[in-house]
């Protein structure tokens, strides 16, 4: 299962709650991005600036079909001396946006993609559990593992799941993959060893989906009424009412 941690950008490039607004449209055109996390001086998230936040300083003035991006304000110099006057002793606490959706570097990226599309933002600043902020991943970043060749997954199903985690003989069984969608057929001992595997190659990276329909399992386990109460039996009671 891949996780936050393996995908996500550990070099950040973040901004303190004093930096004027200036410096912080600088790094946004060096480094060519649309958001910067804002830290104290202990490296606790704060916030973030976004392109949306830098925007609305001049949202009343400019109708929306004529928006752009905020890095391309930078190919119109006197575009950016309008903002940047406005907003000249604008510091990141200002303009930053508070409530910011964060992830933890152990999160599975699945769960993380589900948060991401949920809170609509571009990014996600990656923090530990006091806070602080060790790295920030994007939608590029989350989304690149589930973009894996059909015959990767085909291998980690077969591999990693049936056979190192399941005990399971790969060749007992059929493993296809067509445009992420796994295809089983076969046969497993009970009912429970089915709904196990299922749900552990829905897990792996790049499924978008399982057809089963062809695996069958010998014993339904989840019919088998559980043994009668020993509850205050004295010790060797049991055996003789079975007498």
């Amino acid at each position: 299962m891949t996780l936050v941690s393996d995908v996500m950008t550990t070099d950040v490039v973040s901004v303190e709650e004093d930096t004027p607004f200036k410096e912080i449209a600088r790094l946004m055109h060096e480094h060519r991005i649309s958001g910067v996390p804002v830290v104290d001086e202990g490296g606790h998230l704060q916030g973030i600036v976004s392109e949306a936040d830098v925007l609305a300083m001049e949202e009343d003035k400019v109708e929306p079909k004529h928006r752009r991006s905020f890095l391309e304000w930078f190919i119109d110099p006197r575009r950016l001396s309008e903002i940047e006057a406005r907003a000249e002793d604008a510091r990141a606490k200002d303009i930053m946006t508070s409530a910011v959706v964060t992830v933890h570097s152990d999160t599975p990226i699945k769960r993380a993609i589900t948060r991401l599309l949920d809170a609509g933002v571009k990014r996600l600043p990656v923090v530990d559990e006091d806070g602080k902020l060790v790295g920030i991943v994007s939608r590029t970043d989350l989304m690149s593992p589930l973009l894996r060749p059909d015959e990767e997954i085909e291998r980690e199903v077969k591999e990693d799941v049936i056979l190192r985690s399941m005990w399971i003989d790969p060749t007992m069984m059929v493993v296809e993959v067509e445009e992420g969608v796994v295809r089983l057929e076969g046969r497993v001992e009970s009912r429970s060893v089915k709904e196990i595997l299922l749900d552990m190659v829905r897990r792996v990276d790049g499924v978008v989906g399982v057809d089963a329909d062809l695996l069958e399992y010998e014993v339904d386990d989840r019919d088998v009424e559980p043994p009668p109460s020993q509850a205050g039996l004295r010790w060797g009671e049991n055996w003789a009412r079975r007498e």
